[in-house]
């Protein structure tokens, strides 16, 4: 192994160690981010790609996957109040509808038991896998997806597992999704409002809107591809 290999691979596990003593140490995104930042100081390159996004993608996917033991340890809207912070975004209770989560660390006791509302996934680097999160979630009414650049492709078909329960849905910003990938929200049946706009890559959106309305004829729908 040549001398500039080892130093790589030296940067490489620091950096590693780094990130997973931060995450070992707080499950606040905001910290875990400040880390990458002070590593992308210092390390730039690895292997010819940025490094901090290479973690970072490490990290989403970590971040977006279903843990089966604390799913069967917390219950379903626990693990996803969960999901949803870690990766950046916050949750309204049905007890508490008015105040919006958004620190991990700050979420009722385990010991108290609560159901999702309100998912605010703005901003957030939530993915098709984390969808997942949304099973056995039965009282989530309303799901708001902005600026959500790691949905991409047929993403929104964890979107079904909330067909009962889900009345109001906002798409925007979200500009891994094209025509087809909208599609899915034709099987939300009880869907009541729908907001899609700033959706650069979908490009007919006449079209979206004609066969999302011939299918969801109760639902009152805004699109604005802008």
């Amino acid at each position: 192994m040549s001398a500039s290999t080892k130093n790589n691979t030296n940067k490489h596990t620091g950096v590693m160690s780094l990130l997973l003593n931060t995450i070992s140490s707080s499950m606040s995104k905001c910290l875990i981010q400040g880390a990458l930042n002070n590593v992308h100081k210092n390390y730039v390159v690895c292997g010819g790609a940025p490094l901090v996004r290479k973690i970072w993608g490490y990290v989403a996917v970590a971040f977006n996957q279903v843990d089966a033991d604390r799913l069967a340890k917390v219950g379903p809207d626990r693990l996803c109040a969960e999901w949803v912070i870690k990766n950046g975004g916050g949750v309204r209770l049905t007890d508490s509808p008015s105040k919006l989560w958004k620190d991990y660390n700050l979420l009722p006791s385990e010991n108290s038991k609560f159901h999702i509302k309100v998912v605010d996934a703005s901003n957030s680097s939530v993915m098709k896998i984390g969808l997942e999160h949304f099973k056995g979630c039965t009282k989530i009414d309303t799901v708001i997806f902005h600026n959500c650049k790691h949905l991409e492709g047929d993403g929104l078909t964890g979107l079904t597992h909330l067909r009962d329960s889900l009345t109001s849905l906002q798409i925007s910003g979200c500009y891994n999704m094209y025509d087809d990938d909208l599609q899915v929200i034709g099987e939300l049946s009880n869907l009541k409002q729908l907001i899609i706009f700033d959706m650069s890559y979908v490009k007919n959106m006449d079209q979206v809107a004609a066969n999302l309305k011939s299918r969801l004829p109760n639902c009152e729908m805004l699109f604005n591809k802008q």
